[in-house]
């Protein structure tokens, strides 16, 4: 299948590691020129060099994409180093802290808010233009599947509400943008077994008096598909997502969760 991506620029933020690095190998995989944006120069040369060896065609950057004059720089970067404005923007930013309605306080979603959606939304506004132009632009925005149904044993307060929020500048952005050929998705990942999220959940687990491994056996249990994902079919979503072949999905939550929340709709 020919996902028509081939020339096409992509961005993607937090690109350098797990499912964000997925999604820009398999981006490029098809054929896109990546632009690959994170904060550790280390972990994008890695990525970048990953991507290369494979015949694929990347660059990166490393920047700060909750800073506005940072994500215009990004932009530009992309111009300059692989020849146009983004077509393709994937929004991928690492989540808030563990907090409850215990430990959470105000600034706690004033800041949640500022990192998930005022984030994205300066990068629409540094991107949407020259879509616009173009007639035609790919937005997919990382999410979570606790947007739908937030974990009871899973302290992430400001995480499931700013999120949320996130889904429905998503959907609002789609409403805006479906004239112009652009199309707006969010991602909703399950458990993926990235490395950051096999530490996270271990040390969860041994907060709450649990061994790592036999909890990780347990969550596999409350899995339909029996098991974690993977970055790797994160990153396949992702691409769909992205192609001409999803022209006309938009607008949509997508449950990447081996069936986890058990709701049809």
């Amino acid at each position: 299948m020919d996902f028509g991506l081939t020339g096409k620029v992509a961005l993607v933020s937090g690109g350098s590691k797990g499912m964000g690095r997925a999604a820009a190998e398999e981006l490029a995989r098809e054929g896109a020129r990546v632009m690959v944006v994170a904060r550790t120069q280390d972990a994008i040369d890695e990525t970048v060099a990953a991507i290369r060896a494979v015949g694929g065609i990347a660059e990166g950057l490393s920047a700060d994409m909750t800073d506005p004059d940072a994500i215009a720089g990004a932009v530009a970067q992309c111009k300059a180093r692989l020849g146009s404005e983004p077509d393709i923007v994937i929004a991928n930013v690492y989540g808030t802290a563990r907090l409850n309605f215990d430990t959470a306080q105000p600034q706690d979603f004033r800041e949640g808010y500022d990192l998930l959606v005022v984030s994205a939304v300066h990068l629409a506004k540094a991107t949407v233009p020259a879509m616009k132009a173009r007639g035609w632009g790919r937005i997919v925005t990382i999410g979570s599947f606790c947007v739908k149904k937030p974990h009871w044993q899973i302290p992430l307060l400001v995480d499931n509400v700013t999120r949320a929020a996130a889904a429905a500048l998503s959907k609002s952005l789609s409403n805006e943008l479906g004239v112009y050929g652009i199309t707006v998705n969010t991602i909703a990942p399950g458990f993926i077994a990235t490395d950051m999220a096999v530490a996270w959940m271990g040390e969860l687990a041994r907060e709450q008096g649990q061994d790592p491994a036999a909890a990780a056996t347990a969550l596999d249990r409350t899995i339909p598909l029996g098991r974690q994902g993977t970055s790797e079919e994160m990153g396949a979503a992702v691409a769909f997502l992205c192609s001409t072949r999803a022209s006309y999905i938009t607008g949509q939550l997508i449950m990447v969760d081996g069936g986890l929340v058990g709701t049809p709709y």
